[in-house]
């Protein structure tokens, strides 16, 4: 039986330019970094902008923009919360929707077929209204998450983000051959939290003959920054994140 929700789905985001989702098989390689970073860069292009965080069981985005939790306005679905705290000269918007801000300190116990129940319905319910931008942030691992969006956004693109490190660069090459089965493009490869060598993840984007789209270098500056979208967006990890979304055509 199909799942109404489905065409619920394509409505939703009929109105949205660009859909991309932040991944990375491997945990701690800062994904919602660069799903933030991005968010706050196109803003400060002028553009709107949508970030939908799916990390249901350690959520944060919201802890990065400095978004209270609290329950969404409704309107025949789900409004997401405004980041008001922007630094963006020429208009642009951000706006933010997560299982972080719904559920707030409380644990969300999940398995199976409720993970990809959860994210049927957050992408059904939520009036993102006319962007420019989706961008997406998920979870480590090739689970739900990953198979739900293939099959539910056909414009998906993906940013595929990893460190240098040697324990990150294997598990990251399964993720890269599986958006390949899939058919899911590959907006650009991410190096992050470099310290000066990004090579071994430029050398993972050209096994898959994807693109390798730049480097975010670790600073220190970043930490404190958080919680301040405005402090977050003046980082050089921010001009970094500029760098790569020019490099991948964003």
């Amino acid at each position: 039986m199909i799942d109404p929700r489905s065409s619920v789905v394509a409505s939703r985001l009929a109105g949205i330019g660009r859909i991309a989702a932040f991944c990375s098989a491997k945990g701690g390689v800062g994904k919602t970094l660069c799903t933030t970073l991005a968010g706050l860069v196109l803003a400060a292009r002028g553009k709107n902008v949508g970030i939908l965080d799916l990390d249901l069981q350690g959520s944060t985005a919201h802890l990065f923009l400095g978004v209270t939790p609290r329950m969404p306005r409704e309107d025949k679905g789900i409004l997401p919360l405004p980041v008001t705290d922007l630094e963006s000269a020429r208009g642009g918007g951000l706006v933010l929707m997560s299982a972080g801000v719904l559920a707030g300190n409380r644990a969300l116990a999940l398995r199976g077929h409720e993970v990809s129940d959860a994210i049927l319905e957050l992408l059904a319910v939520t009036i993102w209204g006319p962007l420019d931008a989706l961008l997406l942030d998920l979870p480590p691992g090739i689970g739900e998450e990953v198979m739900d969006l293939a099959r539910l956004v056909p414009r998906l693109e993906a940013f595929v983000v990893s460190t240098p490190s040697a324990a990150s660069i294997p598990v990251v090459e399964r993720l890269l051959g599986f958006l390949a089965e899939v058919h899911v493009p590959v907006a650009g490869v991410i190096a992050n939290m470099t310290r000066g060598d990004g090579s071994p993840v430029r050398a993972l984007a050209s096994r898959f003959h994807a693109r390798y789209a730049g480097e975010v270098a670790w600073e220190p500056r970043v930490e404190p920054a958080l919680g301040s979208a405005a402090r977050l967006g003046q980082t050089a990890a921010a001009a970094a994140m500029d760098a790569v979304l020019k490099e991948a055509g964003w």
